[in-house]
């Protein structure tokens, strides 16, 4: 059996930089208030119950096939759930790409969770409209979330629906940290502090380097080696794993030191300059990276269907807005992490020790979700096939 933390005033103790978790109803919400020091906001901490979601059918759309990263996102998944307090009635795995192993590891997870995880069993092979086509419910709201989250912010789902629900976006993005675009937005905003990597380890080089936390040297980032390019093939972030890792240890830095509020821009339209205004030299637009996005079943009404089918990306992000005349914004007070584009991947797990920092924050919330909702059971474990 596992050791609980030790517990503070009816909180956690540990990390309790990074999370508030306490037992009441309400779901505790980050605010940004400012001060005299624009760089340096007071990041407020609010109990809100989301009672106007009280009501509403709200459901997560998982591209499944990862065990080793769903193993992180289950956690937050489940301190998301409405029957443990949060807001979220179901979630729905789409199979996309998997293993058998990653199967199991599912049928593991639905088992603990049968009335609140669907398997869609009945899901036929095609193309990527298939995974769209299980938003069917009328009137209910839908998050589409990537397996590879690796954190998300209490309070980011109920906000993103009350967002999508003010009707002033089709659809509304999470504030991703590591994202083709809202990265950019980050660095202009001096959101990512200066950070330098730490020195390697005695007798290691640089092709055994598995660097921990980055070294703060200042509140802006100075170094020209990490000048992250406001477009969506970004040469620093998309393409580097060393500009992923840097955002990625500017969200922890800023959860360690109780700043995560700095992130909040407010509202990004995506659209403000119009459509399509990016492209990969040959042919393809992108407007933004949809890895976590609130939307409603209605919107889908006059989808291209075949289109989808065939980029559901671009459809999502540039074509469908463009064809409605909607804007797509993302909401600054709903941090969350996507781990990796497929190209940072292999240095990013090579190279650092971010999965596992990520995985020891998920950890704090794996122990509180076992003790207050599933009898002191652990969720089955799926990088390490724990039981």
């Amino acid at each position: 059996a596992r050791e609980m933390p030790p517990r503070s005033h009816g909180c956690w103790g540990l990390l309790r930089a990074a999370f508030i978790v306490c037992s009441a109803a309400s779901i505790p919400v980050t605010r940004r208030v400012s001060t005299d020091d624009p760089l340096k906001p007071e990041c407020a901490v609010v109990d809100d119950p989301f009672d106007d979601l009280r009501d509403v059918k709200i459901y997560a759309l998982v591209y499944y096939g990862r065990r080793t990263y769903v193993d992180i996102l289950n956690a937050y998944l489940e301190r998301n759930l409405r029957a443990n307090g949060g807001v979220l009635d179901g979630v729905i795995f789409a199979m996309v790409k998997y293993t058998m192993e990653d199967m199991n590891y599912l049928v593991m997870l639905q088992r603990r969770n049968p009335q609140s995880y669907i398997i869609p069993w009945h899901m036929e092979g095609g193309a990527w409209d298939v995974i769209w086509r299980l938003a069917d419910e009328p009137g209910a709201y839908y998050i589409k979330i990537d397996d590879d989250v690796t954190f998300i912010q209490d309070g980011a789902i109920p906000s993103m629906i009350r967002e999508k629900r003010r009707g002033r976006f089709l659809f509304v993005s999470a504030n991703v940290v590591n994202h083709g675009i809202i990265s950019a937005v980050h660095q202009e905003l001096s959101a990512l502090p200066h950070l330098e990597k730490p020195p390697l380890a005695e007798g290691a080089t640089n092709e055994e380097q598995k660097l921990g936390p980055w070294i703060h040297k200042g509140e802006v980032m100075m170094d020209p080696r990490f000048r992250i390019e406001h477009e969506f093939y970004s040469d620093c972030v998309w393409r580097r794993w060393d500009c992923a890792a840097l955002v990625h240890e500017a969200l922890l830095w800023r959860l360690e030191n109780q700043t995560l509020c700095a992130f909040d821009f407010g509202i990004f339209d995506f659209h403000a300059h119009g459509y399509e205004t990016m492209n990969d030299g040959r042919g393809r637009s992108i407007d933004w990276n949809d890895n976590f996005f609130a939307f409603k079943h209605e919107d889908f009404d006059d989808m291209d269907w075949p289109a989808l089918a065939n980029d559901d990306e671009r459809q999502m992000s540039t074509l469908h807005p463009k064809q409605r005349g909607e804007h797509a914004g993302a909401l600054g007070n709903a941090v969350i992490a996507h781990w990796t584009f497929s190209i940072q991947e292999k240095g990013l797990l090579a190279n650092t020790t971010l999965l596992e920092r990520y995985r020891a924050l998920a950890e704090i919330i794996m122990a509180e979700n076992a003790e207050k909702f599933y009898d002191g059971k652990w969720q089955p474990r799926g990088h390490t096939w724990e039981r």
